[in-house]
């Protein structure tokens, strides 16, 4: 993928956020997984549609990662182990910045069909 810097890095923090969210999963237990696989395939479309540069994937990318990060902001406000709730707000922060990086006029040029 050769295309701007926002969003190869968009791409990435998408990806690693939805492995680190089911690793985090994982160590919890087998019975935490539901949630973190599903993200983990919402995840992965848009990672493909950002690499593969579909038709109107810079604004269905922006609402996916709104919704991950909300996700992760309601997980890091919740009761659960503290270095749950510190993963969830690091990830809140990362996905915040993806939607940041997907509205710059580099990441629009480039996805927006012309």
């Amino acid at each position: 993928m050769r295309g701007p810097m926002e969003v190869r890095i968009a791409t990435g923090v998408v990806a690693l956020g939805a492995l680190v969210f089911v690793a985090v999963a994982l160590a919890r237990g087998a019975d935490t997984l539901k949630l973190p696989v599903g993200a983990a395939i919402l995840a992965a479309a848009v990672c493909v549609g950002l690499v593969v540069r579909l038709r109107f994937v810079r604004v269905i990318a922006i609402g996916a990662v709104f919704v991950l990060a909300v996700v992760h902001l309601l997980i890091a406000m919740s009761d659960g182990p503290w270095w749950v709730r510190l993963v969830s707000g690091v990830l809140t922060a990362g996905y915040v910045y993806c939607a940041v990086l997907l509205n710059t006029l580099p990441a629009r040029q480039y996805l927006e069909p012309k």
